[in-house]
């Protein structure tokens, strides 16, 4: 062989490998971009992977963001997470057959996963969550992967079975199909994996019983199984020989049974979460063995007996959860000395006697709620010991003594909520100077002396002394507290006069200073807080004349100023306050006419007695004043012109309509809709129609696709009306949520005159039709069960796991729309309040919600929390087992709760829970499991009891409801 041929070997290699790079890199750049050219972003904001642009260049495509690559300028990594992104995963994808990293998360892609994936063969992670994959997950495509390491599905729309194929992948560490619809039972073959560590199948729909197979999965270190499924029977015991688990999540999936004790052989344990569940038992001694434990989780369940001794050991725990259960006795002094203890919440129990005097001495302490026990003694001074303590709630015991000086020096503090014990002595003066304090809540106690004359707490929204002995004035410095919202000092001894720095506060709604022995006159400066919805200024010795600039409150609902001493006459300019639905003038000195028409048509003759110089004006002796003839006529003249300015605009209106293709609208999507603006006009016909209410009509639409969708027009103004009849609520809700029982909201479509909500579309229609038209007698017990638990589901969503809580305010039947699959998805979020304090309620400037479905705190005071949600789903509940109306079927006055009581309250002793259910339950309904009507019954009537602290919370609602043991039904 020639010498030269012999140089040109290394030549001819190196071209070969420059060639077959440059032929790759630029394989990978054309997938790239084909990749970019399939995704598409909503137009309102800046387009996704914008630098993504055809070059000549060999490397341009590893500049990309979101791209890396490896030294031979070969696509390694891949992450366009957090993009706006719409449209379905490209079979491109799969020319990158290098790639080692592919997450796709939080794009709300949609559609089927593409099976051109499984050409990923040297794939190692591939993360597709938070996205809105459907149909069942095609495992066929990761046989091919064999490196895959890490296999992230969660939050999708998957369904069917939970895959088999996934077996198979012998690198496999993390597995996350959580998130999704999967059903069934859990394959056996999951005991299978050689390399797992992590486990998730929690928010799914499985049954059947935990495998205690999975007990062979010798390296895994985290299991989460709970959260929308529902196992029968327990903790499979075998558990206990995973060594290697450091975390067990089997919270709110039906367990039953007792924690099996072997359970403390985990010694590497480090979280063990078994919330919302039905276990029962007492909390056994040997858990002491997990010496590694940190958080412990065990609430809302059936548990009895004390808190072991022997849980000293565990030295290592930050927070224990164990409210809700059956469980008595002291809390061991032993909590005290726990190193590492930052959160204790015990509340719900029947625990008694003292708390450990060092809690907190750790300096780590952050949270206690001790509510609803039976503590006595003094209240631990060491509590912030550290300043870390955050919540402090010891409401509903028996606590006695002075509040600890330290807490009013503690500047993490952000609750305190202490109303309900015998607490006396003064409050810390510190107290109000807190910076981050937004509820400080010492109601109904023993407490004296004075307020403090220096108050700075700048995030202070709630207020609460009620119920005290407090002396002295209120002090001017109130004013200082710019965030307050609601101030309620009633029930006190306090003198002087009111302050006008008040009424100075921008942000207060509600005002309630009664019973004390104030005097002076109401301030001028309570006309200028145009914020307040309710005064209470009754019981006092106040004078003077009422404000006649009074009707500046222009959301004031509710006004009371009884019991005073007060003089001159009504203002007549009270008439105009649209808001006002409750007012107490009574037993004062006023004098004159009482003021006719208006919002004086809403209040009685009980709202002005106790006036002796005041007379009515049927009253002949009672002459009307010149002034008050002067006012008809102008509120005549108004009327007037104000219809005639209605018929203009009704009529430009109406013109208007004709040309609305050529206003300027806006769309705007949540979700991925094959829509245009005028696809969604074009739905809006006569014989598109669905439904009718007071906020707006709801139309069938399809999108290009053939998906059916629900759009709502609402009545009125657009985006610039006041009353916008439940748009904002509901874009601001829904809008922002995703739960699987709660009706998604894919988008709206909107100008200034007009607003158009586009939800997904639900065959079945309401549940208040199926129950109350023709169908009712389809709807049998095993589909009114199911509804009754998924509406909970969603409801208890809103209530516990959106962050602000929410409020719906308008729980009905109609209001519960079912799909296809008579699934059931609560709607209607145009009265939704977000629930800004949990436990506290809101007042409200007027009634909202459906007649037969408002709870009685709601209708008498305004004030609404989530209690009233609970209130109106026991309605629910109520239509379900007894097949009627709310209203209309049971005599004037007469509602379906006030019905049902007093029916089953006639029947003859001894009245049994099978002879109350069957005096009212639906005869249409037939072969039902008496036991489980009894059950469902019982839980309304919890839900509609009287007052709001008596009834269950949607998270209790929904543990009771998936909580019975079908086996022991009796079918009628």
């Amino acid at each position: 062989m020639r010498r030269s041929t012999l140089y040109s070997i290394p030549f001819l290699l190196s071209f070969l490998w420059y060639s077959s790079s440059l032929s790759s890199a630029y394989s990978d750049l054309d997938a790239l971009l084909k990749l970019k050219a399939s995704l598409k972003g909503p137009k309102a904001s800046p387009s996704a992977m914008e630098d993504w642009k055809p070059s000549p260049s060999l490397f341009a495509h590893c500049n990309f963001s979101g791209v890396h690559c490896d030294d031979n300028l070969r696509v390694v990594s891949l992450n366009i997470s957090f993009h706006p992104l719409f449209g379905s995963i490209p079979p491109e994808i799969g020319l990158l057959d290098k790639l080692v990293s592919l997450t796709l998360s939080q794009d709300n892609l949609t559609g089927e996963l593409p099976k051109e994936l499984a050409n990923l063969a040297s794939l190692q992670v591939l993360n597709i969550s938070h996205n809105a994959f459907t149909g069942e997950f095609p495992g066929e495509i990761t046989l091919n992967m064999t490196e895959i390491e890490v296999l992230d599905v969660y939050d999708n729309s998957f369904n069917g079975s939970l895959p088999l194929e996934v077996v198979r992948l012998k690198k496999l560490k993390q597995l996350w199909l959580s998130g999704n619809y999967f059903s069934g039972e859990i394959p056996e073959s999951y005991s299978e994996f050689e390399s797992l560590e992590i486990l998730k199948l929690n928010e799914n729909s499985l049954r059947g019983k935990i495998p205690a197979s999975l007990a062979k999965l010798k390296k895994l270190r985290e299991l989460y199984l709970g959260y929308s499924n529902v196992y029968q029977g327990g903790i499979p015991p075998e558990l206990a020989t995973m060594g290697t688990l450091q975390l067990i999540d089997l919270g709110s999936c039906n367990l039953s049974g007792e924690i099996p004790p072997i359970l403390g052989n985990l010694k590497n344990l480090h979280s063990l979460f078994l919330q919302v569940n039905n276990l029962t038992g007492e909390i056994p001694p040997e858990l002491s063995g997990m010496t590694s434990l940190k958080s412990l989780d065990l609430s809302i369940n059936n548990l009895t007996g004390e808190i072991p001794s022997s849980f000293s050991r565990l030295t290592n725990l930050t927070l224990i959860n164990l409210y809700e259960n059956k469980l008595l006795g002291p809390i061991p002094p032993f909590i005290g000395d726990l190193p590492n203890l930052e959160v204790l919440l015990v509340w719900g129990n029947n625990f008694s006697f003292i708390l450990p005097e060092n809690l907190g001495s750790n300096g780590k302490f952050k949270m206690i709620d001790v509510t609803s026990n039976h503590f006595t003694g003094s209240v631990p001074k060491d509590l912030c010991k550290g300043g870390r303590l955050e919540i402090f709630i010891l409401m509903n015991n028996s606590f006695d003594g002075p509040i600890p000086e330290q807490l009013g020096e503690c500047k993490s503090l952000k609750k305190v909520r202490i109303s309900n014990n015998f607490l006396s002595g003064s409050v810390p003066p510190g107290l109000f100077n807190l910076p981050s304090a937004s509820i400080i809540d010492l109601s109904n106690n023993l407490l004296s002396g004075e307020l403090p004359s220096d108050m700075s707490g700048d995030a202070v929204g709630i207020l609460t002394l009620s119920g005290n002995m407090i002396t002295g004035k209120i002090p001017p410095a109130i004013g200082k507290l710019r965030s307050l919202q609601n101030l309620l000092l009633d029930a006190n001894h306090f003198v002087g006069e009111i302050p006008e720095e008040m009424f100075n506060l921008p942000m207060l709604t509600k005002v309630n200073i009664s019973f004390n022995n104030l005097s002076g006159s109401i301030p001028d400066s309570i006309t200028h807080c145009a914020s307040l919805t309710a005064v209470d200024l009754s019981r006092n010795n106040l004078a003077g004349e009422i404000p006649r600039a009074i009707n500046n409150l222009e959301d004031l609902s509710i006004l009371n100023l009884s019991m005073n001493h007060l003089t001159g006459s009504i203002p007549d300019e009270i008439r105009f306050m649209v808001s006002l639905t409750t007012l107490d003038l009574s037993n004062n000195n006023l004098e004159g006419r009482i003021p006719t028409g208006g919002q004086f048509s809403v209040f009685s003759g009980e709202d002005f007695a106790g006036n002796p110089k005041l007379c009515f004006p049927q009253d002949h002796s009672c002459k009307p004043h010149e002034p008050l003839k002067s006012t008809k006529m102008i509120v005549i003249t108004i009327s007037l012109l104000t219809t005639t300015l209605l018929v203009v605009i009704t009529i430009y209106t109406l013109r208007k309509r004709k040309h609305h293709k050529s206003l300027n609208w806006k769309l705007t999507l949540f979700r991925r809709l094959n829509f245009k603006v005028d696809d969604v006009l074009e739905c809006l016909k006569e014989e598109n129609i669905i439904g009718k209410g007071g906020a707006g009509i709801v139309y069938r639409g399809n999108t290009r696709d053939g998906t059916d969708v629900a759009i709502k027009r609402l009545v009125g103004q657009g985006r610039s009306g006041r009353n916008d009849y439940g748009f904002k609520a509901e874009i601001e809700t829904l809008g922002r949520i995703r739960h699987r029982n709660i009706v998604r909201l894919l988008g709206y479509v909107s100008n200034k005159d007009t607003n158009l909500l586009v939800y997904e579309y639900m065959s079945n229609g309401s549940l208040g039709e199926w129950l109350h038209g023709a169908k009712g007698g389809h709807l049998q017990w095993e589909a009114r069960y199911k509804i009754a638990v998924e509406a909970a589901k969603g409801l208890c969503y809103l209530h516990h796991d959106c962050s602000p809580g929410i409020i719906h305010r308008d729980v009905k039947s109609n209001n519960i729309l079912l799909d296809a699959d008579f699934e059931a998805h609560v709607a209607d979020f145009g009265l939704a309040k977000f629930l800004l304090d949990p436990g506290a309620s809101q007042s409200m400037s007027s009634i909202a919600g459906s007649y037969g479905y408002i709870a009685p705190e709601y209708a008498y005071t305004l004030k609404v929390d989530e209690k009233s949600d609970v209130y109106s789903f026991g309605v629910v509940l109520l239509e379900l087992i007894v097949g009627r109306k709310p209203v209309g079927e049971f005599g004037d006055g007469v509602d379906i709760v006030g019905w049902v009581k007093h029916t089953t309250s006639e029947l003859a002793p001894p009245r049994s829970d099978a002879a109350v259910v069957m005096a009212v339950v639906d005869p249409r309904l037939s072969g039902y499991p008496l036991t489980g009507v009894i059950h469902m019954f019982k839980i309304a009537m919890m839900c509609v009891e009287e007052k709001g602290s008596s009834r269950p919370t949607m998270r209790e609602v929904v543990h009771m409801l998936t909580n019975i043991n079908p086996p022991n039904l009796i079918h009628l």
